[in-house]
């Protein structure tokens, strides 16, 4: 009798309100520690797409005195030229990663080789994973674990364009970016990258000087952003892709010198041509991924376009949980006053 008025008193003390408040309290408190990370890196990208139509500022127009649809300038023009210094190294940089046999991918090699027909006299360097291997390191011991870790090649490959590029400057391709003419027009900014859509920036193509500050925030914000958001497209993209670049790009203070090539002209998504490249849209990487998360945001969308309908129906639901909760506090109370009587 005493042990089932025991095990009564503290079916009646798990019930109360305080003690399931306190629980869930805790429970909130062990999920941020364990996720404390995750959740951060989450707030930085969520606040990238909350806040980039204040980031405009950084994209080249007609005031820069710089003609964005590259016609005033010779196809052949590998340097800045009249009264601006080259910013950028003269070196073009490919990456491959993984397990890629190149001679199977013959329009990567028709795209490499025409950007080194745009560039005769710069220097090329071309990284796969025993040579990136090799330079990490050299120049990065402190990394090399986290990026032997990474889950997947293309992270591998992402991370190795900051740290090459922060150790030497010079120009990043993806190896799907077929080249239409020369790139040293844009050599007088020591910072390019195109515009992405609906937000960000794109890592296919950067040029950079060498040691660059925003680059040395890249690099050392790596670790950091080393986390697993479950689906490989959410991972890849927060932790070493264009949203990773776009997050830091927002939280970086002297961002408006940071100059990007406008979305209309130079986007670098899907097959297309701009007045730089032919883009075949080779990201087949993240395809599966990719659909899924366009899928759940034209959800949101419609929810959000029949947002009055959601919310009465809200509502109502939360009226008729009110209801039952009460109904059950008050059964609940009644229980143990009989018992107690």
């Amino acid at each position: 009798m005493f042990v089932e008025a025991y095990v009564h008193h503290l079916l009646t003390i798990a019930r109360s309100k305080h003690v399931r408040t306190l629980s869930l309290a805790l429970f909130v408190i062990i999920f941020i520690f364990f996720f404390r990370y995750n959740i951060i890196t989450l707030v930085y990208i969520v606040q990238t797409y909350l806040r980039w139509y204040r980031f405009s500022s950084g994209v080249i127009t007609s005031k820069d005195n710089f003609d964005t649809t590259m016609a005033s300038y010779p196809l052949n023009q590998t340097s800045a030229q009249w009264n601006y210094t080259d910013a950028v190294p003269a070196i073009l940089h490919h990456i491959v990663i993984g397990n890629i046999d190149l001679s199977q991918r013959p329009t990567w090699l028709a795209a490499r080789d025409s950007c080194l027909k745009w560039h005769p006299n710069y220097e090329y360097r071309f990284w796969n994973d025993s040579l990136a291997e090799v330079f990490i390191q050299k120049e990065y011991p402190w990394f090399f674990e986290t990026w032997k870790s990474y889950s997947y090649p293309i992270q591998r490959a992402d991370s190795l364009r900051y740290l090459v590029l922060y150790r030497y400057g010079g120009i990043f391709l993806d190896m799907d970016l077929h080249c239409r003419r020369s790139l040293g027009p844009l050599r007088r900014f020591d910072f390019i990258s195109p515009a992405a859509y609906p937000v960000g920036i794109s890592n296919g193509f950067l040029m950079v000087s060498a040691r660059h500050p925003f680059f040395e925030v890249l690099v050392n914000q790596l670790t950091l952003f080393d986390r697993n958001f479950i689906l490989p497209y959410a991972t890849v993209m927060f932790s070493t892709g264009c949203m990773y670049l776009s997050a830091q790009y927002s939280l970086y203070n002297d961002r408006h010198r940071l100059r990007l090539l406008d979305y209309k002209q130079h986007r670098l998504s899907g097959r297309i041509s701009t007045p730089l490249f032919h883009h075949q849209g080779s990201s087949s990487w993240h395809a599966n991924d990719a659909a899924s998360i366009k899928r759940i945001y034209n959800i949101l969308y419609r929810l959000i376009y029949h947002r009055n309908f959601i919310f009465l129906n809200l509502f109502l639901i939360i009226i008729v949980l009110s209801i039952l909760s009460c109904r059950r506090r008050n059964e609940s109370n009644k229980l143990g006053k009989n018992i107690l009587l």
